[in-house]
């Protein structure tokens, strides 16, 4: 049995159209990469990151920064470093290991400066 040429260019589309919904399916629909998989932008202390951020706040959004600097705030959902940058907590129960006046240092993606509140942003942060 043969096919005509019509018959062959549809399943060769039908193929080819096949293939490229499952390549878009799979890369759109793959695991995220967690903040502890990530690379490290910047390694240092709060005040250093800020003055660092100040100058080119856009140019830092999404970077992974590491962090370290004093406890002087806690809420239930992240602590305050330094009283210039705030840090949400990926697992708020680690909250109960963090005191306040305590050195800490965090691993967090920075998600923007508050011009209003004057305080730098992280979010998904890991105690390292």
């Amino acid at each position: 049995m043969s096919l005509s040429k019509k018959n062959k260019f549809f399943i060769t589309l039908l193929v080819l159209f096949s293939s490229i919904g499952i390549v878009i399916y799979t890369y759109t629909m793959r695991a995220p990469t967690t903040i502890e998989n990530k690379k490290i932008d910047f390694i240092g202390s709060a005040d250093e990151l800020l003055l660092i951020i100040l100058d080119h706040t856009e140019e830092w959004q999404d970077k992974i920064v590491v962090v370290s600097g004093e406890v002087t705030n806690k809420d239930d959902k992240g602590v305050m470093l330094s009283s210039k940058i705030y840090c949400q907590l990926k697992q708020t129960t680690e909250l109960q290991k963090i005191n306040l006046s305590n050195n800490i240092s965090l691993k967090g993606r920075i998600i923007g400066y508050d011009d209003l509140l004057e305080e730098l942003k992280l979010d998904q942060c890991i105690i390292q």
